[in-house]
């Protein structure tokens, strides 16, 4: 059965659980409820939750290491379980798209995100699907290192729960069918209309 490396990007520990930058924690959490799955820490500086979902072997990953570090446990978890950059999905948050928007990638750059940069760094490639959640720029004159970092207002919570479930079901797309039809399917997807 094949294996999938799904991780989901964002900083550790309680005081950032609810803050934009961890939308990708906030997602593979959701998938793992979903399937069942739990969480334990590893010897891959990443919380780990393993099992099969829709009929593949898949491991969800929330690196340990803080944003800006996490190719640190990405790349040992691929390197150790002989797992293509192809056979990773990375889940972040993204500036460039209003929130309530998704969109499918299968590479590029990092776009500015410190997570993807690490990880295209570690991984020697920038060749690796990704599942961008969109949260919007920050108001004018906000630094955006504070913005990221800073938590969703409880006015965008009913939003954020539309939209961690659609990406969720994303994940779920993306394991069963692939790439295409999870980018055809979420790509212009708009929850706030």
């Amino acid at each position: 059965m094949d294996h999938v490396a799904v991780a989901g990007l964002g900083n550790p520990g309680p005081k950032y659980s609810l803050t934009r930058h961890n939308v990708g924690f906030m997602v593979v959490d959701a998938v793992a409820r979903a399937h069942g799955l739990e969480f334990s820490s590893s010897k891959f500086d990443a919380h780990v939750a393993s099992g099969n979902i829709l009929g593949r072997r898949v491991s969800l990953l929330k690196p340990q290491t803080y944003m800006n570090r996490s190719g640190r446990a990405v790349q040992p978890f691929l390197a150790y379980y002989r797992l293509l950059p192809s056979r990773l999905l990375v889940v972040h948050d993204d500036l460039d798209m209003e929130m309530g928007r998704l969109k499918f990638s299968r590479g590029g750059g990092a776009g500015g995100h410190n997570g993807i940069r690490s990880i295209i760094e570690t991984l020697g490639t920038r060749e690796f699907p990704r599942l961008k959640v969109g949260i919007g720029r920050p108001p004018r004159g906000f630094p955006v290192d504070k913005y990221v970092l800073s938590s969703f207002p409880l006015d965008d919570m009913p939003l954020l729960e539309q939209v961690i479930a659609a990406a969720a079901e994303g994940v779920e797309i993306f394991l069963e069918k692939g790439l295409d039809t999870a980018m055809n399917r979420f790509n212009g997807l708009d929850l706030r209309h």
